[in-house]
């Protein structure tokens, strides 16, 4: 089981942080998965993924990666601005 990431305090957000947060949820959300069910196809902790979409942590390489795979998009798609 993954440890679950301290979240950063609101001040201490990065924008690109919440920007590449709001693309993992949105592209999430459009394939109509909870966040339990995310979790799970990713092999990731719901809190962790959860922080991340909040852009409370910053996720590292492989965490990316590992979510990419999960959503069947290229890591390049999670790290475009979001619109």
């Amino acid at each position: 089981m993954v440890k679950p990431v301290p979240p950063r305090s609101k001040e201490a957000r990065l924008p690109e942080a919440i920007e590449f947060g709001r693309r993992v949820r949105a592209i999430r959300e459009e394939k109509g998965w909870t966040l339990e069910q995310f979790a799970e196809v990713a092999k990731m902790n719901e809190l962790q993924i959860g922080h991340i979409e909040r852009g409370a942590s910053d996720p590292k390489l492989s965490t990316i990666l590992k979510l990419s795979r999960a959503l069947n998009v290229r890591p390049a798609e999670l790290l475009r601005p979001f619109r």
